[in-house]
């Protein structure tokens, strides 16, 4: 069963629970955690057979807010949708979590309820962004770490070597360092320090990447910390809504420029659905996790929190994070970050 924080996201639970019939439909075991009135009050209108589908309600009498402070609500909120969601793994009621809401929390949570996988200091979001050659970028962290040390971008460069390596089977992926210059001396002192770590780190280390060369291709995996992450992605999905309104103005500004837009509308619609990644795009793995957990965007619609639930079950039914994890145990001790009685421990959990 995939367990699922309903009450999570900026238009929970309407979205979350019509993202979980849709997927329910298609025979995913779905466990829905949050307010049992408000979750059955929207299952009776959007799907009144619904009692057919494999959906659970587990009640939750409370929720942790996307504005609340992550570590106290965690450890204050017991019965909140998003801690019950993911105790529902430990007790061996689910196979992984999805969830749209605080990403701090959900953070939080992964970490003291899931554990993280050892030598791993801080788990982290990646996903991929698409490159103007129709290939992928995978960045990573996209928010879950505002402060971080130069190792752990260091240990978020492993993760995402070897995540590109299993999910796009590219054996040595090149890997650059999100800064505000392509010279080594750019940058921040964290990123100056995590440029001579990269370099000295045996890995296909590319050098420095500016925010205006993400979409080019240079790179298969960039490093940043979870602020410049969260800020690039944002950043990305308000030039989308930008642009969108920018076309209808123009839209309107003649009879010529109507004809124009009605005759590239296919062209217009499949430009719009390409820039509107915060909508359709399902959720991301956090990665360093002993289990799966799925973090969605607060703004997800309905197909985003379907897709978060398609990526939490294929992820399951191909084992992906306990080979993941092994593999980034093995790259670690490689490197020399990890004593050799951990890889040994991680086997013996898988």
């Amino acid at each position: 069963m995939i367990a699922l924080d309903a009450m999570g996201g900026d238009y929970a639970p309407d979205v979350t629970v019509h993202g979980a019939i849709n997927a329910a439909k298609k025979g995913i075991k779905i466990g829905l955690y949050g307010d049992q009135m408000q979750i059955l009050a929207l299952l009776d209108r959007i799907e009144p057979t619904w009692q057919n589908l494999p959906i659970t309600i587990i009640h939750c009498s409370e929720v942790i807010g996307m504005g609340e402070e992550p570590t106290r609500s965690v450890l204050r909120k017991k019965d909140s949708s998003l801690v019950r969601a993911m105790e529902a793994i430990i007790h061996g009621e689910a196979s992984a979590v999805v969830s749209a809401g605080n990403s701090g929390a959900a953070l939080v949570a992964g970490t003291l309820i899931l554990g993280r996988i050892d030598g791993i200091v801080r788990p982290a979001i990646g996903n991929f962004l698409p490159h103007t050659n129709g290939s992928q970028l995978f960045c990573i962290d996209l928010g879950a770490n505002i402060d971080c040390k130069p190792e752990h971008l260091e240990q978020f460069a492993y993760l995402g070597h070897v995540y590109v390596k299993k999910v796009k089977g590219i054996a040595n992926p090149r890997i650059a360092l999100l800064s505000n210059g392509a010279e080594a001396y750019k940058g921040s002192a964290l990123i100056k320090k995590t440029y001579d770590l990269l370099a000295a780190s045996g890995l296909r280390f590319v050098g420095n990447l500016e925010s205006r060369d993400v979409f080019d291709g240079r790179a298969d995996v960039l490093v940043c910390d979870g602020f410049s992450g969260n800020i690039l992605i944002k950043t990305m999905q308000g030039t989308a809504i930008a642009i969108g309104h920018w076309l209808k103005q123009e839209q309107t500004r003649s009879v010529i420029h109507r004809m124009f837009f009605a005759l590239g509308s296919s062209l217009f619609s499949r430009l719009q659905h390409k820039m509107n990644y915060a909508q359709r795009k399902g959720g991301s793995l956090l990665l360093g996790l002993k289990h799966p957990l799925i973090v969605a965007h607060g703004c997800s619609g309905v197909q985003a929190i379907e897709s978060a639930i398609h990526l939490a079950h294929a992820t399951v039914r191909d084992n992906f994070i306990p080979s993941f994890n092994e593999e980034v145990a093995r790259l670690m001790l490689e490197k020399c970050i990890i004593p050799s009685n951990t890889m040994k421990s991680i086997q013996r959990i898988q």
